[in-house]
């Protein structure tokens, strides 16, 4: 392997300099090249090749002090010969020797050849000034730029790279939304042409900028890129068709880029994914003048400051409309931002309904627990009606409790009372017979057993006869107690 013979120790600078005497590449830096001389030619040979050493022929302009300088070789066959080599030996001024493990012979006397200086401090200071230019993007000299931050205008802020790495605005992009007032469309329309000369710039693989096109890339298939928001003409109300939104998505069809692009027709469900869009043919009925919000690709620097105000589409409203509409809603749930579950409910501990909601519940939830509390209005028996509410319910429960009554009569015989003889109840009471001999509104006592009504050929007791009477089928002797419970 070959060195550098001259390389320089930076502590011999002793005046430096105050310009730039050449602009170098500077991924020649770390491979040590100096600036190029003038010395070049195109009709070159090499002639001999030995240990990895090779000679060229042919050239002009060498002289002692080329050893320790680089020669640079093109366009020769085959393609290892070429390349940057170091210099090790002056042969004559039309010849040298420079090391080259993979040169071979080649005399076609067409190599391209070029002489480079060695590595200099000169080319040390202007490999760094370069760089500090491509750094600043100003003159090595010149002050470094600045910038002003929206949240301190008229201070100027060092454009150093701390400042500005990863956030260069140019290298990011939005799809903005764009409008076209006062569309014209007419019915049997499967799509329109917009048309304004030099704004309708077509976004493409090479030039993201410009409108997303459905059917061309990069946004080829992107339904969210290229969607169309159709207002009627008075900017407040989406088109809709038996119930189905009608939008559109931008495309390249046959139209021109800068100057025009298509908008092909779509419907959907209202609040549907735009995947479930299908095609749509414009009716009669529906407005012929619409304005249009369509997407456009635009750098992030190049934005303008109020881009973000105008009206919003995908479904989203206005953000002031929206913001509202939010704070609306938190307020009837009873959330505040950043609440993800309900919260703030009370009477959770044993016996209320909430007991068994789990820790962070959602309204729905909590309303499924209520109604499993609260239960089905579906009843059985006397008193209550199928789907009343619960007030309606617990007022017929109190009614019928509130409403039934049972007063008791004790009768002590003074003589004997036959049987098959109407007996009047005692001090006046009343009845109502019960046709089913079931005794629902008297009950009957007497020698302590409670006597059943009904016939002599079922077993029973005695028969209710009258409002005022009932007939015992067996004797009753004096001084006999018989009770009477009426029920009302």
């Amino acid at each position: 392997m070959f060195s550098r013979f001259n390389a320089l120790d930076q502590a011999l600078d002793i005046a430096g300099s105050v310009s730039a005497v050449d602009t170098l590449t500077l991924s020649d830096e770390a491979s040590g090249y100096g600036k190029p001389t003038a010395n070049s030619g195109s009709t070159a040979n090499i002639t001999v090749v030995s240990a990895g050493v090779a000679t060229i022929a042919d050239i002009t302009g060498m002289a002692a002090d080329s050893v320790g300088k680089f020669i640079t070789i093109s366009g020769a066959t085959p393609v290892g010969n070429n390349g940057t080599f170091l210099i090790v030996e002056y042969v004559s001024a039309t010849s040298v020797k420079y090391s080259n493990t993979s040169a071979v012979v080649d005399t076609s006397g067409a190599i391209s050849w070029a002489e480079r200086g060695a590595y200099t401090l000169e080319d040390d200071l202007n490999y760094a000034r370069t760089d500090r230019a491509a750094i600043k993007g100003v003159g090595f000299a010149a002050a470094v730029p600045t910038y002003q931050r929206p949240t301190a205008i008229g201070t100027p802020v060092t454009a150093s790279l701390s400042n500005i790495a990863g956030k260069t605005l140019d290298a990011k992009g939005f799809v903005m939304n764009r409008k076209f007032n006062n569309v014209s469309v007419a019915a049997t329309n499967t799509f329109i042409t917009l048309s304004s000369v030099g704004n309708l710039k077509h976004s493409s693989a090479t030039d993201k900028t410009g409108v997303p096109t459905f059917d061309a890339g990069p946004y080829s298939g992107n339904r969210e890129a290229c969607y169309v928001e159709i207002l009627d003409n008075s900017g407040s109300n989406v088109l809709t068709t038996t119930g189905l939104k009608v939008i559109g998505f931008t495309r390249a069809g046959a139209a021109t880029s800068p100057n025009s692009v298509e908008v092909v027709f779509y419907k959907l469900a209202l609040g549907d994914d735009l995947a479930n869009a299908v095609t749509y043919t414009w009716e009669a009925g529906i407005p012929t003048t619409v304005d249009m919000f369509y997407g456009y690709f635009q750098r992030l620097d190049l934005i303008d400051e109020s881009a973000f105000r105008t009206t919003q589409t995908l479904g989203l409203e206005e953000n002031g409309a929206l913001r509202q509409d939010i704070t609306d809603l938190q307020s009837v749930v009873g959330m505040t931002d950043g609440d993800t579950f309900l919260t703030g409910l009370t009477n959770t501990g044993n016996f209320f309904p909430f007991v068994g909601l789990d820790a962070t519940p959602s309204v729905t939830e909590a309303l499924n627990v209520l109604n499993a509390q609260i239960g089905d209005r579906n009843y059985t028996g006397a008193y209550l009606t199928d789907g009343e509410t619960l007030t309606a319910s617990l007022q017929a429960l109190s009614d019928a409790v509130s409403g039934a009554s049972m007063v008791r009569y004790t009768e002590r015989l003074a003589s004997d009372l036959a049987a098959h003889t109407a007996h009047t109840l005692p001090g006046g009471a009343t009845y109502t017979l019960d046709g089913t001999n079931n005794a629902r509104n008297l009950s009957v006592f007497s020698r302590g057993l409670l006597r059943d009504a009904g016939t002599v050929a079922n077993g029973d007791d005695y028969q209710e006869t009258s409002t005022t009477s009932v007939t015992f089928y067996f004797k009753h002797k004096a001084g006999d107690h018989i009770n009477y419970l009426v029920y009302a």
